[in-house]
């Protein structure tokens, strides 16, 4: 989630910018609450998500001790859901973002990039859950406050744009889809060219959403290029590139070309078994 680890980065900024002209006992708690917060995110770096849970859940109880509605309080449930999403913890991260939202609106504003910032985790976590309907209008607050007050090509409006677009294909809704993926699309490229890993996700799901509409013709090159990005990136072993080569296949099924299909099955196949080996 590379979006969330700089929404992650620049929370750990801004807590360390936080005036200290507080009372002893007030700027001792809040140490201790920065520095819970900064080892969960070392943790979370890691991908140490029970470690980075726990430390957190300590954090929320100093932040509390200011107030229940404290901003601290709001910015530890952030991290709290991006942590609990991660751990698939879905009901716990979507309870936490809510509340989250609900206090970071009050100490930041309704319109602010804090509360979208919040909303854009949601969205994730909404879509996660087999809700995109509710992820869409999450995504669309996230994307109508990041456009207003970070312009229409940042690459926080990006990311919302591949968000709301991967949930309006997931609702069937592959127009509204296709036009806001393809918005990513060029935010994406123009932030960092065409060979990273962002670039990769956001040309895999237009691909998806042309074949879900049958433009097998634009579909096809673009799994293509997404392949060579993700095994470059990724490596060959990449279970990424394995769901390309599986989803690339159903495309050239649909176009007749069933050797090249069955060629890409049998490298997923052997990218699966591997997986699995290295589970054991």
């Amino acid at each position: 989630m590379p979006g969330a680890r700089a929404r992650r980065a620049a929370c750990v900024a801004a807590i360390a910018l936080v005036a200290t002209s507080r009372p002893l006992a007030a700027q001792a708690g809040d140490d201790s609450w920065k520095n819970l917060v900064a080892d969960a995110q070392h943790a979370s770096a890691d991908h140490d998500y029970a470690k980075a849970e726990q430390i957190l859940l300590k954090a929320l109880h100093e932040a509390e001790r200011f107030a229940a509605d404290d901003w601290r309080v709001g910015v530890t449930l952030e991290s709290l859901g991006q942590v609990w999403r991660a751990g698939k913890k879905l009901n716990d991260a979507e309870k936490a973002l809510e509340r989250s939202r609900d206090i970071t609106a009050k100490a930041n504003g309704e319109n602010s990039v804090e509360v979208a910032n919040v909303n854009f985790e949601l969205a994730g976590v909404l879509l996660d859950s087999g809700r995109p309907a509710d992820a869409a209008a999450a995504a669309r607050r996230a994307l109508s406050a990041y456009e207003s007050l970070r312009g229409g090509a940042d690459t926080q409006t990006g990311d919302a744009l591949c968000v709301l677009g991967d949930s309006l294909r997931a609702m069937k809704n592959l127009p509204e889809a296709e036009t806001a993926l393809k918005r990513c699309l060029n935010i994406r490229q123009g932030d960092g060219g065409l060979d990273t890993p962002r670039f990769a996700d956001a040309l895999y799901s237009l691909a998806l959403t042309y074949a879900g509409e049958a433009k097998y013709g634009l579909a096809e090159p673009r799994f293509v290029l997404a392949e060579k990005i993700r095994e470059k990136a990724l490596g060959l072993t990449s279970p990424l590139l394995a769901q390309t080569f599986e989803d690339h296949a159903s495309v050239l099924k649909s176009m007749g070309r069933e050797k090249e299909a069955s060629r890409l099955l049998l490298l997923a196949s052997a990218i699966r078994r591997n997986e699995k080996r290295s589970r054991r």
